[in-house]
Parts: C-alpha cells; sequence; structure tokens
C-alpha cells in the first residue's frame, strides 16, 4: 500500500464512508433478524433457547469468528468492491435458505445451523474489508470518525431490525422476517458494486505476491503482541457487546415482562442511542489525536467508554423501574459500540501495509468472545437470574478497558502508512 495515503479521487471518502454505512447497517439487520424471529421460529420448529443459542454461537458466530483473517486477507488482495459485493450476496442466500427451515426438531436444527454458518462465513469480511476501504480511501486525521460513522450505522441497522421486523413477524409469520431480509441483501450488494470506487489501480501490487505468501504473511500478524493485546481486550469488549445483540430482545420479554411488540420498539433504543452517540465520540477522537498521539487519544477515548459502559450495566441491571433500566442500558451499548473506532483504527496503525488482515484478527478475537459470550448467557441466566448475570458482563467491561493500558500508545510508523 502507498505510505503516502489515500490517492483516491476528492469525492471518494464521503462516497466510501456513505456505501460501508449502508452495508453495516444492512449486515446487522440481517445479522441480528434472528433474534426476533427465535420468539415465533422457536417454539414453532420445536427448539429451545438452548438450541437458539447453539445455533447462533457456533453456528453464526464461530464461523464469522474464523474466517476473520481470511476474510480480510482476500480484501487486501483483491480489494473492497469485488470482496464486500460477494460477501454481501452472500448475506441474501444465507437469509433466503432459512425460510426451507421447515421441519421440526433436529432437521430444523441442522438447516438454520448450516444457514447462520453460511451469514457468519460471508460476513466475516465486512469490519476488517471496511477498515481497509478507510486506509485507502481517508486522511489519517478522519479516520476515527469515518470508522465511528459506519460502526454506528451498524448499530442503526441493529435497532431497526426489530423495530421493523418483530411487526412483520406477528403480521406474516417469521418466514417473512428471512424473505425481507434475502431481499435486502441482494438489493445492497448490487448498490455497493454499482458505486463503490474501482480497486483496478491497486492490482499489481495486491496481485503480484504469491497468494500462499501473501495468506501467510497475512497469518503472521497472529504473533504480533502489540496486536494481540489490543485483540484481547476486544475479544472482552465484544463478548459484553453481544450479550446485548443476541440477548436483549429476550431480557426485555422476559426480565422485564414487555410484550412482543414493545420489546421491539424499546429493544431498538440501545441501538439508535449508539448511532447518536458513536460518531460524536469518533470525532472527539479525531479531534484529541492532533493534540497527542492519535494511538493515545485512542486508548483514552476507548476506556472511558468501557468504564462508563460497564457502570451503566450494573446500574441498569439493578433499577427497579423498567424504562429507567432500558434508558441506562441503551446508554451503556451506546458507549460499549463508540469504543470500536478506536479499537479498529489501533488495529489497521498496528498492521500498517496490511490493514484487512490486522482487522481481520482483531474480529477474529471479537468474536470468539462473541462466540462464548452468546453460548454462556442462558446457562448464566438460568443459574444466577438476569441481574447477576449483567453484573458479571458489567466487571468484563471494565477489565476490557484495563488491558488498554498494556497497549503501546505510540504507533511504530506514522498514520499515513496505515
Amino acid at each position: 500500500m502507498p505510505p503516502s495515503g489515500p490517492t483516491s479521487p476528492p469525492t471518494a471518502p464521503r462516497r466510501v464512508v456513505v456505501l460501508l454505512a449502508l452495508v453495516t447497517l444492512v449486515g446487522y439487520a440481517l445479522r441480528t433478524n434472528i433474534a426476533v424471529a427465535q420468539e415465533y421460529m422457536a417454539p414453532d420448529l420445536g427448539l429451545s433457547m438452548a438450541d437458539m443459542g447453539l445455533i447462533s454461537a457456533w453456528g453464526f458466530q464461530l464461523a464469522y469468528a474464523l474466517f476473520q483473517v481470511p476474510g480480510g486477507f482476500l480484501g487486501d488482495r483483491y480489494g473492497p468492491r469485488v470482496i464486500l459485493a460477494l460477501s454481501v450476496l452472500g448475506w441474501s442466500v444465507a437469509s433466503f435458505g432459512a425460510v426451507f427451515a421447515g421441519a421440526t426438531g433436529g432437521a430444523a436444527f441442522l438447516t438454520l445451523f448450516a444457514m447462520r454458518a453460511l451469514l457468519g462465513v460471508t460476513q466475516a469480511p465486512t469490519f476488517p474489508v471496511a477498515a481497509l476501504a478507510v486506509a485507502q480511501h481517508v486522511p489519517g486525521d478522519r479516520r476515527i470518525a469515518s470508522t465511528a460513522i459506519y460502526i454506528a450505522s451498524s448499530t442503526f441497522g441493529a435497532g431497526l431490525a426489530p423495530l421493523t421486523l418483530a411487526p412483520l413477524m406477528v403480521a406474516a409469520g417469521w418466514r417473512s422476517v428471512f424473505i425481507a431480509s434475502g431481499v435486502v441483501g441482494l438489493v445492497m450488494a448490487i448498490v455497493w458494486y454499482a458505486l463503490a470506487p474501482s480497486d483496478a489501480h491497486r492490482a499489481p501490487s495486491r496481485l503480484g505476491q504469491p497468494l500462499g505468501q501473501q495468506f501467510r504473511d497475512a497469518l503472521g500478524l497472529l504473533g504480533n503482541g502489540q496486536l494481540m493485546r489490543l485483540s484481547i481486550s476486544y475479544f472482552l469488549h465484544s463478548a459484553v457487546f453481544f450479550v446485548f445483540v443476541f440477548w436483549f430482545f429476550r431480557y426485555l420479554t422476559e426480565g422485564r415482562g414487555f410484550s412482543i411488540l414493545a420489546s421491539g420498539a424499546w429493544g431498538s433504543m440501545p441501538y439508535f442511542a449508539a448511532c447518536v452517540i458513536g460518531p460524536f465520540v469518533g470525532f472527539a477522537a479525531d479531534r484529541l489525536s492532533r493534540s497527542m498521539p492519535p494511538m493515545r487519544a485512542r486508548q483514552r477515548v476507548a476506556m472511558m467508554c468501557l468504564i462508563t459502559a460497564g457502570t451503566l450495566v450494573l446500574v441498569g441491571a439493578n433499577l427497579p423501574t423498567p424504562i429507567l433500566a432500558v434508558a441506562a442500558l441503551s446508554l451503556s451499548v451506546s458507549l460499549i459500540s463508540s469504543a470500536e473506532a478506536p479499537y479498529w483504527t489501533a488495529a489497521a496503525t498496528i498492521g500498517a501495509a496490511k490493514p484487512g488482515a490486522a482487522g481481520g484478527v482483531l474480529n477474529l478475537m471479537g468474536n470468539l468472545g462473541g462466540v462464548f459470550s452468546i453460548w454462556l448467557v442462558p446457562l448464566m441466566k438460568d443459574a444466577w437470574g438476569w441481574t447477576a448475570m449483567l453484573g458479571f458482563w458489567a466487571a468484563v467491561a471494565v477489565v476490557a478497558a484495563l488491558l488498554w493500558l498494556t497497549v503501546k500508545v505510540e504507533p511504530r510508523l506514522p498514520e499515513s502508512a496505515a
């Protein structure tokens, strides 16, 4: 990657960020649709809450985690335009496939498991390749805010899913959730490929190196101590975040007594709050990075977000009034999400000429955290109850913040090299 920074036309940064925002919005809506659909789908197919946890954790989340580094590597080699278009097309296929889980018991479980695994594989390149696109097309002093914008858009997609899909499911059944998701994914794949900047000018540098050697170089990032310490912190951060992504809707219906339609509305609040707060945090971090080393600015912003979020989770879990609890937890989720941009821009800086693969390593660890938290929540809830379970994850958020202290705050290379 050229060390001089972005080589795109002046209009490319804004266009890339807008398109990435649309892609991540759709991606998270399709990722979280099962959290809504399971309310009708699970009893219809004879599946338990534990079955749904296995499908989400070991079907989607594990596949998503394991394909992070390969997805980032493919982005580095073939460019964001082609890889993201193929990825989004895969989301659509996986959504349509879930419609055919028509049998009950074991057959239904296997069909849903396979389709969520396919969704995980095809969604894996999304954020590593988005980080690559930002590194290619956005100036260094605007990258945290740009990253925050498309991450905030992903949270908007997560919030939009229960708000729009719950009424659709009530009116037309759980299969309509996946049909609508497949159609939206297909449209998004076409829009991205048609409007994203071409990567043709980067083909010689990408394709000149043998494929096997380039992939081995990408895997070599797993031995980068600086990146792995950051990724361990992200493992814990993401474990907390996915507690809310996959189980907040169930917490509202079971733990707080909301109806399905009310849960669809209130369950959207954390994501809409994140959509508003995240970009402000990103712009503030970019401004802070102009007065101190950028990595130090990212460290301070991430730690502040995580420690405050952990405190609010603990407070929200213990508030007796459901609406106040939702307010506290919504602000907590928004701050957890706001810590994402510092993680991703830090990983891209550490990864230097391989920002896609570095993002893959980061998100590999993050989504392994999601695998364990999604799987553990039903078991912890049954053993401890909702309140104590949320208290545990509040403590995990604080530990994630403290691990930032082990990350070197001065980058090895100038920001323009990322």
